[in-house]
């Protein structure tokens, strides 16, 4: 479990750790521009930006990797849900930051 788990960590880093860290960042400063009640709809935003981005970029670019993952046991679908998992946590945690960094600023 933990090999299958770091080889779909090896798969985020690679192809999805450049773009999603940046939307998470742009994200986490519009919530530090207008405050804390947007902090929902912007994770909504996020939410609904994933079946675009992997619909359009990720899937048809990576579809090589793909069988190189299955051959190694991990299913595509598992594959881009624990990467999208991972990264909408890191951005929670990274909204959250940004909104206790707000609040004590006040």
């Amino acid at each position: 479990m933990t090999a299958k788990l770091l080889l779909i960590l090896r798969f985020y880093r690679s192809a999805m750790l450049l773009f999603c860290g940046a939307a998470s960042l742009a994200l986490a400063w519009v919530a530090k521009v207008h405050g804390t009640p947007i902090v929902p709809a912007l994770l909504l935003g996020k939410a609904l930006i994933y079946p675009l981005f992997l619909y359009v970029w990720i899937i048809p670019r990576y579809s090589d990797e793909f069988y190189y993952y299955r051959n190694l046991g991990i299913r595509r679908r598992t594959l881009l849900g624990v990467s999208c998992a991972v990264d909408f946590g890191l951005c929670c945690l990274l909204l959250n930051y940004s909104a206790a960094l707000l609040h004590t600023a006040r």
